[in-house]
């Protein structure tokens, strides 16, 4: 839902293959999504046999709700901090994450 809401509708292969997950794993997941009402899905007119994944107003409800509760949480724990030591944290964990998978050459689903 996050790379929906970031990157805009996608098509349910190229969904797939962002997040690294097999593509008939993915179908349960959206499924369900669907079955929610937190994701819409739609024929691809240029192509009719190619699915479209969209995020619905009720998802970007259910992740803004999400996002909420992750800043209140944020507060409680890092409340001892200064805003300045929240942003070095932020900016070092950011650093810290963007060095997982750097030298990894190998496709998206498969292990380095």
């Amino acid at each position: 839902m996050q790379h929906l809401r970031e990157r805009g509708p996608s098509a349910q292969q190229t969904l797939a293959e962002l997040i690294g997950v097999d593509a008939t794993n993915l179908v349960a997941v959206l499924n369900s999504l669907e079955d929610s009402g937190l994701i819409e899905r739609r024929r691809d007119r240029a192509d009719r046999r190619r699915a479209i994944i969209a995020l619905s107003a009720s998802g970007e409800r259910v992740l803004a709700d999400l996002d909420l509760a992750m800043r209140q949480l944020d507060d409680e724990i890092f409340a001892v901090l200064t805003p300045a030591e929240r942003d070095t944290f932020n900016a070092l964990l950011a650093k810290a994450i963007s060095h997982i998978g750097a030298e990894c050459s190998s496709p998206p689903g498969d292990s380095c």
